[in-house]
């Protein structure tokens, strides 16, 4: 759902300022002040502020707005399931988990990874909205291209 809301969103703006539809977000700011400042940990894991989404966009053409984006269809698409919610629970459910349990501990961190991946796929996806035209390239070609999008996508954790 969070995908075919990315893209009407793309084609919605199209040719039209796409800050209108980003909020605080702004096209000739730099990208650490479109990075919140939260005042706690908590607060900036449960908006999806993790390390590994934030080295994403920084080495994203248009990262910040890509992450603002996202996370606004995440809200929008709440009903479905709430991806950035789904994070959190693992992470914390990882924290819980003693550190002798290795079967459980590697179930949650995978599922923890998973849905972390989901939401790097999306930012991305919404990236190349911005960078190209689907009509001329394919999402895969333009991530074929970008290789270190695959090393950051297979690095994921939860637990840092």
């Amino acid at each position: 759902m969070a995908i075919i809301c990315c893209r009407l969103d793309a084609e919605v703006n199209f040719g039209t300022s796409n800050a209108q539809s980003l909020g605080d977000v702004h096209l000739h700011s730099t990208p650490e002040e479109n990075l919140p400042s939260w005042t706690s940990e908590e607060e900036a894991r449960r908006m999806g502020d993790y390390r590994d989404i934030l080295s994403l966009t920084r080495v994203l053409m248009h990262g910040p707005k890509s992450k603002a984006n996202v996370d606004t269809i995440i809200e929008r698409c709440a009903g479905a399931g709430h991806l950035r919610d789904d994070i959190l629970h693992y992470s914390k459910k990882l924290e819980k988990i003693p550190s002798d349990d290795d079967e459980n501990r590697a179930y949650i961190m995978d599922m923890g990874v998973k849905a972390m991946r989901r939401y790097f796929f999306l930012i991305t996806f919404r990236s190349y909205l911005y960078s190209a035209s689907p009509i001329k390239m394919k999402f895969t070609t333009w991530m074929d291209a970008r290789p270190e999008f695959g090393h950051l996508c297979n690095s994921l954790r939860i637990d840092k």
